[in-house]
């Protein structure tokens, strides 16, 4: 789901996110006393609601309008290629700023964004154009937010206000993206939606206003010079993380699985209405009988993975969660047949069941079920997947390396996010509806291929028991 990148140069800049939410949270009624990290937390509370909030209601709309899932892989575009390109410009930005100002500046300007959509109606052009920008400020924004917590707490609350970010991350995911905006735009329609957000990021930068100055790290202008030696640094780090990759396979193998839940969760958010109108005959709003479940399976196997997780091998748990993705996928697309074939039974079932328990064998209740179990699935992947690149990373060059392959994944998601889309409705044009069962059981099929070969090579190599019996450990 989401992902927070600690800069390298911050102290607990070599813990991932799958450390910090496993993280002890007793420290955090101490950081909670403090008024400063307070105010910030609130502004990251209110900023990632008001992100995930705005994407489902665009998604929503956009679908609305054009009847095609390609159009939504390109909005999910415009959300994620800012944050790559503009992340070389933006570490400049920070380092000779006052990170207080970027962080107020840019919630103002994002408040601002959101009230264009209500200008723009269901224009798709100008909504791509004018979300780009709004993600282009969000860009700006995520750098100086971690740069301050440092700065506002002391070095032993460190370790709690970062887990306190990186657990509001995920949940601000499940219930804005998965539940409120698909619920808000449902009740109340689009321009609701953009009402609320846009408060929320005008709140947001009320709550920045009684920070701390958070002066810059280096001083001078930035000109022309250091913009373009700062895109040069991400390509010359691009090509050493590439390097660092070909040269440590097991690094490979955990970039991999962290690439193929990442891509999944980016389809799936892309074909999300489409799925509710062909498959679920709801409106393309509805979409949140799918993400919101799985937003709340997530939570269940992190909450899974903190409890019981650490006595289990991360190869292990990776492999059954691809294994279980793969078929929970083609369950997922063998929805619509299925019941187009049970049809008949099931409403003779449900007519002879008592009004209250029908719709528990229902189309929907169906979908809620294995969404929730994907869910779960996403997070035996995506967690363990994590911690293994930060234990298999060298500590001396964890934190820099780490940012690099990163971006490296962001990059490589693009590719599936806008090639499965378009695929389903190029297939729509031949056979009218099979566009997305057709990919989501393509993409099952794939997926359960891989978590097979996983099982097998990890299980070979000893990974499942957690004690590796391949020369290089792989």
């Amino acid at each position: 789901m989401a992902h927070l990148e600690l800069p390298p140069d911050l102290p607990g800049a070599d813990v991932s996110a799958a450390d910090l939410s496993a993280v002890d949270l007793s420290a955090a009624g101490t950081v909670f006393r403090n008024r400063a990290f307070m105010s910030l937390w609130t502004a990251q509370l209110l900023s990632q609601l008001a992100s995930n909030m705005v994407l489902a209601g665009l998604m929503g709309t956009v679908f609305k309008a054009t009847g095609s899932n390609t159009a939504n892989a390109v909005l999910i575009l415009t959300f994620l290629v800012p944050a790559v390109a503009f992340s070389a410009i933006a570490g400049v930005l920070v380092e000779r700023s006052d990170a207080r100002l970027i962080m107020l500046a840019a919630n103002l300007l994002r408040a601002g964004g959101i009230v264009l959509f209500l200008l723009v109606g269901s224009n798709v052009a100008l909504l791509l154009v004018i979300n780009l920008f709004v993600a282009t400020v969000t860009a700006f924004f995520a750098p100086a937010e971690l740069t301050a917590i440092p700065r506002i707490v002391s070095k032993p609350q460190l370790m709690a206000a970062n887990s306190v970010f990186v657990l509001t991350i995920n949940a601000t995911f499940a219930v804005g993206f998965g539940f409120l905006g698909p619920l808000l735009l449902t009740t109340a329609g689009v321009n609701a939606v953009y009402v609320v957000v846009a408060v929320m990021f005008g709140l947001a930068a009320l709550a920045i206003v009684p920070l701390p100055a958070v002066p810059p790290g280096h001083r001078g202008e930035i000109g022309r010079q250091e913009a373009g030696t700062a895109l040069r640094a991400v390509f010359d780090q691009l090509s050493e993380g590439i390097a660092f990759v070909r040269a440590h396979l097991q690094i490979a193998w955990s970039l991999a699985y962290l690439g193929i839940a990442a891509s999944l969760i980016g389809v799936m958010g892309a074909i999300g209405p489409g799925f509710a109108t062909d498959i679920l005959r709801l409106r393309p709003a509805d979409f949140f009988f799918v993400m919101g479940p799985a937003g709340l399976g997530a939570v269940i196997g992190i909450l899974f993975l903190n409890a019981y997780g650490r006595s289990i091998p991360n190869r292990l748990l990776i492999d059954i969660g691809l294994v279980a993705m793969g078929i929970t996928l083609v369950a997922l697309a063998l929805v619509k047949p299925v019941t187009l074939f049970l049809g008949p039974a099931s409403h003779a079932i449900q007519q002879s069941l008592p009004e209250a328990l029908s719709p528990i064998i229902s189309l929907i209740a169906l979908v809620v079920v294995i969404a929730v179990t994907a869910g779960v699935e996403y997070a035996f992947v995506a967690i363990p997947s994590q911690t293994s690149l930060q234990e298999d990373l060298p500590q001396e060059v964890r934190g820099r390396i780490f940012g690099i392959l990163n971006t490296l994944l962001s990059v490589a998601s693009f590719l599936p996010v806008i090639a499965a889309p378009v695929a389903a409705d190029l297939l729509n044009l031949v056979f009218k509806g099979a566009g997305i069962p057709v990919v989501m059981a393509s993409l099952g099929l794939i997926t359960l291929a891989m978590g097979i070969a996983s099982w097998r090579r990890n299980g070979a190599a000893g990974l499942h028991r957690g004690h590796p019996t391949a020369p290089d450990g792989t």
